[in-house]
């Protein structure tokens, strides 16, 4: 039966259940889906009436869209299937209405009327049944920016009212603000260009939305690393995207470190000192950038790696900036780390005397935990 739904078996094994049992509903419109899929539009019609006659209310068997992943009883994928198929223009619009007022809680309505906005999107829709539409359409479904950017696209199209393409815009906006799309910040981008107010075009889709999609694109290709790397499978594709992170965003020191640590995880150590190692160090050494040299050092602190490059970090870091407590608190981890007590608990005097607040706690916690190790190398 499941092999059925998610359309595995031959057309022929399909026919060979139904002639075994013709009322098997969810046999009957595996067939209807067969003959949908080879564009026989007659056959399918026919099948999918057969469905809508044994299973009138639905309850035989649910069927789950490869495309969409909506799942639905079979019974309403046949109804909406027919309605699909009645001829192109206002009878499918006609058709395609009856199906929502008849199925207004099926998971199948949002499909429906994303059919029905291609319809009401093109000129050869009305104006004003447009505007009805869209206006029914973004209230049914207030969260999703797509009913909007459609209704938008339809305004602009008609060279409707600057008022009210900003009214939309501003909307559409305000509902993909914590998750921008970079197709609908072009649209509203447009919209403010239009309305001849270039700078909030650019506030839209300038070069600073675009900066960000680049960032949020490496993290997505970072986390697919390591989510591959973690499973240990999938490693060709999962070290090629983060090599790709690193391209998109090879000045970002936690893109870095973040693609470094990916390497390590591989066993690719030396790949991780070549992108992360000794030639970058003396670069930013070259540049005194104190806090990038810090995070160097404590990058390998936390990896248990490079631990002499990681204290070579450390001392210069101390040395640009003598009065940074978190600097000497760094070297007293990575002397620590290498062994080295006497230093370590040096260091971490240092940074108690520079600290003040609440940061003077977590140095005395850690340089009592110091003190009371043993003396393992001087």
């Amino acid at each position: 039966m499941e092999k059925i739904l998610r359309g595995e078996n031959t057309f022929q094994s399909l026919r060979a259940a139904y002639a075994k049992n013709p009322k098997d509903v969810t046999t009957v419109f595996g067939i209807a889906r067969k003959w949908r899929d080879r564009d026989d539009t007659s056959k399918a019609e026919g099948k999918y009436k057969e469905v809508i006659a044994l299973d009138p209310d639905g309850k035989e068997g649910s069927y789950t869209d490869g495309t969409t992943f909506i799942t639905a009883p079979v019974t309403e994928y046949a109804k909406y299937d027919l309605a699909l198929a009645s001829p192109v223009g206002i009878s499918t619009v006609a058709a395609l209405k009856a199906f929502i007022a008849a199925n207004p809680q099926s998971r199948l309505v949002k499909q429906a009327y994303k059919n029905l906005a291609s319809y009401y999107g093109s000129v050869a829709a009305p104006r004003q049944e447009a505007e009805a539409f869209f206006a029914e359409y973004t209230t049914r479904y207030p969260d999703d920016p797509m009913p909007l950017r459609a209704w938008l696209l339809r305004v602009i199209q008609d060279r409707g009212p600057v008022e009210k393409r900003l009214e939309l815009a501003a909307r559409l906006r305000e509902l993909t603000v914590s998750n921008p799309n970079s197709d609908i910040n072009r649209l509203i981008a447009q919209v403010y260009d239009l309305s001849g107010d270039n700078g909030k075009a650019r506030e839209v889709y300038g070069s600073e939305f675009m900066d960000e999609r680049v960032q949020k694109l490496a993290s997505d290709l970072e986390s697919y690393a390591n989510y591959w790397i973690d499973n240990k499978e999938n490693l060709d594709s999962a070290l090629a995207m983060a090599a790709l992170a690193l391209k998109l965003q090879p000045d970002s020191v936690y893109d870095l470190q973040s693609v470094a640590a990916i390497y390590i995880k591989a066993g690719q150590d030396a790949k991780a000192l070549e992108i992360y190692g000794p030639a970058w160090l003396k670069k930013k050494i070259g540049e005194k950038s104190d806090q990038d040299i810090n995070m160097y050092a404590l990058f390998w602190l936390r990896q248990s790696k490079n631990l002499e490059g990681a204290l070579a970090a450390a001392l210069k870091a101390v040395e640009l900036q003598p009065r940074a407590y978190l600097y000497w608190s760094t070297l007293g981890d990575v002397y620590a780390k290498m062994g080295n007590k006497t230093k370590a608990i040096k260091a971490t005097e240092r940074a108690l005397e520079l600290a003040e607040g609440n940061a003077k706690k977590g140095i005395e916690r850690k340089l009592a935990v110091l003190k009371g190790a043993s003396l393992e190398k001087n």
